[in-house]
């Protein structure tokens, strides 16, 4: 009897991580030897602001670059990519990406949470 209610506490925490994250990033880097290794990222937080005095070409400046983990981060990056056609950052070490999405008159954000991260928290 045990078991099973423990399965099913399991099975609604599970239910309630996953309809809570609404967004999953996927980045494929190089390892250490040539392979390919998947860092998987879970989002965490995000918003949309409006700043005409923001493009593309003074991403730097954002205010979330101001933040003490964002500017840790960006110390160690595993990946920066810059899309000028979509308009769009991501960049991100191995326990944080963000996603910087361009508009006019303004940015949309989205910080993320590696899962191995998620994973160590919960233990």
């Amino acid at each position: 009897m045990k078991r099973k209610l423990g399965m099913f506490l399991f099975s609604c925490l599970l239910v309630l991580l996953i309809t809570s994250c609404d967004e999953v990033l996927s980045v494929v880097t190089p390892g250490e030897n040539g392979e390919k290794v998947v860092n998987n990222y879970v989002s965490m937080l995000g918003d949309k602001v409006y700043d005409e005095s923001v493009s593309m070409k003074t991403w730097n400046d954002i205010d979330i670059f101001e933040d003490e983990d964002i500017v840790a981060m960006m110390d160690n990056l595993l990946f920066k990519i810059e899309n000028d056609k979509e308009r769009i950052v991501v960049l991100g070490d191995k326990d944080t990406a963000v996603e910087i999405s361009f508009f006019d008159g303004g940015y949309t954000y989205t910080v993320f949470s590696s899962m191995e991260s998620l994973n160590r928290m919960f233990n």
